[in-house]
């Protein structure tokens, strides 16, 4: 049978004949990489952004939220610090890109548009290198967010090409990303901090704090729908950078001062058990609220992610802010009644906070600490109820 390609399109077999040495190398990020830590774009992209061989950076993500950039932050810096360029679009639409993600890039990026056109939806993601004599592009899923570059399931085509005999091929991708500029296409404008502050104005732009979840159980199906773990070893994201974490606004009234960790205190060592949680031996507060332990946060600072850098916001006006976790993590937990009066065993899993017991079902409000790999166990939760397997994660992000 004779294979016939279509008038002006050159076949495979022809193309590939005429360029066997110049065959661009192609790697996947497949779905599973990035739940399971295998490979992940944010890693890529920090690799990219060291290599000495790339002078320029050009970006596109339909939604962005201010993590991978604060997570890149440095990598950035370092890049513009030796001259090189970068530049970002973004998509505004559907609340999915966030006024402190722009705020960061407008710091990091030379140049920083959005594009925006009413009834259709900016979707493109794309992230590419290039220097004189080599370019690297990521195109795929992923969104400018953690769970777009760590922990989602997504898929990424990394294509490698050498310039200049590449270049051809370069120059469609590249395509891709001037053809959005605001020459080309009128629904692109360019941002700045007064294009910033009117986006944020008029709510096309949400803050961090108000785009995330309510506490409570999920409702429905879908994302959060179901608050029962496949048993995916899901990996967490990587922490932000020291410093990172922004503090309360000045002028916010200081909380109590904890104290320090006392002399010769124990520092619990790694048990060396693969986990995604930790367990701990609680008396729920008078109000149902579960505090975290002190003791247990000084005993060990670096799973717990101590000191915490944001603060409560006190339900009674007047009252004293407290140390958490900023951003505020979100999880399940499931409550076994021990056999000592009040002391129960808690598992945290993710997306929501729900608080079950066996003598009632009500929803609480929880102050947890952020669930991270590795297992803690802090008195003798063992002693007090079934514990099977604990899980935790961060909120999911789009």
């Amino acid at each position: 049978m004779t294979r016939h390609a279509s008038p002006g399109v050159q076949s495979l077999s022809d193309e590939s004949a005429e360029n066997t040495s110049q065959m661009p190398a192609i790697t996947i990020i497949q779905p599973l990489d990035q739940p399971l830590g295998t490979r992940r774009l944010l890693s890529d992209l920090q690799s990219a952004l060291g290599e000495p061989a790339f002078t320029r950076f050009q970006m596109a993500s339909a939604f962005a939220k201010s993590g991978p950039l604060l997570r890149l932050y440095a990598a950035l810096k370092s890049w513009r610090g030796t001259g090189k360029v970068a530049e970002a679009v973004f998509g505004v639409d559907h609340r999915g890109t966030s006024h402190e993600a722009l705020e960061v890039a407008l710091e990091l990026f030379d140049s920083v548009y959005y594009t925006h056109e009413p009834f259709i939806t900016f979707h493109p993601k794309m992230y590419l290198f290039d220097g004189a004599a080599a370019a690297r592009c990521f195109v795929g899923s992923n969104n400018l967010t953690v769970g777009g570059t760590e922990t989602n399931f997504e898929m990424t085509l990394c294509i490698d090409l050498k310039l200049p005999d590449e270049q051809p091929t370069f120059a469609q991708f590249q395509s891709c990303w001037t053809n959005l500029l605001p020459a080309v296409c009128p629904a692109t404008k360019k941002l700045d901090k007064a294009a910033l502050a009117k986006l944020l104005a008029d709510g096309t732009l949400p803050t961090e704090a108000s785009m995330r979840r309510p506490a409570g159980p999920p409702k429905g199906k879908g994302m959060g729908g179901s608050a029962t773990r496949s048993g995916l070893p899901v990996k967490p994201p990587s922490h932000l950078p020291p410093g990172m974490l922004k503090g309360p606004a000045k002028g916010a009234k200081k909380g109590p001062k904890l104290p320090a960790a006392p002399a010769g205190s124990p520092v619990l060592a790694p048990t060396g058990v693969a986990a995604q949680g930790f367990a701990i031996q609680i008396r729920p507060h008078h109000n149902g609220e579960i505090f975290l332990s002190v003791t247990a946060a000084l005993q060990n600072p670096a799973f717990f992610g101590w000191p915490f850098k944001g603060k409560t916001v006190p339900k009674k006006k007047g009252n004293p802010a407290y140390p958490q976790l900023d951003p505020d993590p979100r999880v399940n937990i499931t409550v076994w009644k021990g056999r000592c009066p009040g002391a129960v065993a808690v598992e945290l899993c993710a997306q929501h906070c729900l608080l079950r017991s066996q003598k009632r079902d009500q929803d609480h409000s929880l102050t947890a600490c952020r669930v991270r790999a590795g297992l803690f166990c802090h008195g003798n939760a063992e002693e007090h109820g079934p514990i099977d397997r604990l899980r935790g994660c961060d909120p999911p992000a789009r």
